[in-house]
């Protein structure tokens, strides 16, 4: 897997973006100083590598191809496309149109945002789409893959993000977060970008760098679960919202319903871990996947990220221990499948060379993420979709 350059972009005002001991105790393959060293030849660039595709379908965030508040497998599929097409799918922040919110014209303007970097869709979107789901995301799609059925594994390529507009907001809300007994109002604050630097403008002398991802990535849930509110993530993936899932991340999901039915939305141009304050810095974005269908794969049961230096594994409950018992049994199941660990193994090695996180506190469904490394493995660490199985 190759890392593509973040694309610095305004797609919507035509801006371009976008030692030896502990090795022999684990195996002879494990090599744990390389936690240490600098990552010096890995920023050289790849002469052999070639990032270039063609975009075989778009789909806009029109009225008719989004769903607000929920993530629903029994809405009509907005495209078909085949394994191995790449697929660009518009998105919009549900940021600046909720019902706490005025409406976008009248939210955006009241913070400096000029009336004509608005985004039409959004609009239209606050104008004619009912906010009928539980959640307030508004997500594009399904995409359905054709011969996608239950068991099968859909891999999905994160190859580019473009920035819609030049600026995200932050929104707190009363008695939400990670201290809603502490702050007790609503507050929203829009932030700036400058694209040509990758930052994000925090008061006159802050500067965040943009790390842009879509906080939801989903495929369908099942049919008897139907459609489900869009905050909690599940095993369909979901509002995961995990920092550093953007360009160049390689998402894997189980497969529950015909024609697998992939949504995306909750643009996020940069996330602390743990969300904290209840929101990223939300904004519109237009990614763009390739979409690939593994069959005859072994049954996994939770989506799992890879990127250039690790694999990520998740874990979810509304008990924030028990969502890191999760995201470890599942990075233990990923060992034996992946590295042919025994469990015992692969808990010493997780206590080693594990890195757990928390994605996030406030989802209904807490998140843990954890990453394996790849660079302690002699022979690497490259996902084999066909053998992810389920928990060991």
């Amino acid at each position: 897997m190759r890392r593509r350059t973040l694309m610095k972009a305004a797609g919507a005002l035509g801006i371009a973006t976008a030692g030896v001991g502990s090795s022999q105790a684990l195996g002879d393959n494990i090599d744990l100083s390389a936690l240490q060293e600098e990552d010096g030849a890995d920023d050289e660039p790849d002469e052999e590598a070639d990032d270039s595709y063609d975009v075989d379908t778009v789909v806009e965030s029109t009225p008719e191809n989004v769903v607000w508040g929920a993530i629903d497998p029994t809405k009509e599929p907005v495209e078909t496309v085949a394994s191995g097409d790449v697929v660009q799918i518009e998105t919009i922040s549900h940021e600046g149109i909720l019902e706490d919110q005025p409406d976008p014209e009248e939210f955006f303007t009241n913070r400096g945002i000029p009336e004509e970097e608005i985004l039409e869709d959004q609009v239209r979107v606050h104008d004619e789409v009912p906010h009928d789901g539980g959640g307030p995301h508004v997500v594009t799609g399904p995409v359905y893959i054709e011969d996608a059925e239950p068991g099968d594994v859909l891999e999905v390529e994160v190859l580019d993000i473009d920035f819609r507009v030049p600026y995200g907001a932050n929104t707190f809300r009363q008695r939400k977060g990670g201290l809603p007994s502490e702050f007790t109002w609503n507050d929203s604050e829009v932030l700036e970008f400058d694209l040509d630097r990758e930052v994000a403008l925090l008061g006159d002398d802050i500067e965040i760098p943009l790390d842009p991802f879509q906080g939801i990535m989903a495929v369908g849930p099942t049919l008897t679960t139907g459609r489900v509110n869009s905050v909690p993530p599940g095993p369909f993936g979901g509002n995961i919202d995990i920092q550093g899932t953007g360009v160049g991340t390689t998402m894997y999901y189980p497969v529950f319903v015909e024609g697998g039915l992939f949504f995306t939305g909750d643009g996020h141009a940069l996330q602390g871990n743990g969300e904290v304050d209840l929101t990223a810095l939300e904004t519109s974005l237009t990614p763009t996947f390739r979409f690939t269908l593994h069959k005859d794969a072994e049954q996994m049961d939770w989506p799992i990220a890879e990127t250039d230096d690790d694999v990520l594994v998740m874990g979810v409950d509304p008990d924030l221990d028990n969502a890191m018992e999760h995201a470890l049994r599942e990075a233990i199941s990923l060992l034996v499948h992946q590295k042919d660990m025994s469990p015992a193994e692969a808990y010493r090695f997780l206590s080693l060379a594990g890195d757990f996180n928390v994605s996030q506190i406030v989802d209904i469904n807490k998140g843990i993420h954890g990453k394996i490394p790849k660079a302690v493995f002699e022979d690497g660490l490259e996902i084999d979709p066909q053998n992810l199985g389920e928990s060991f």
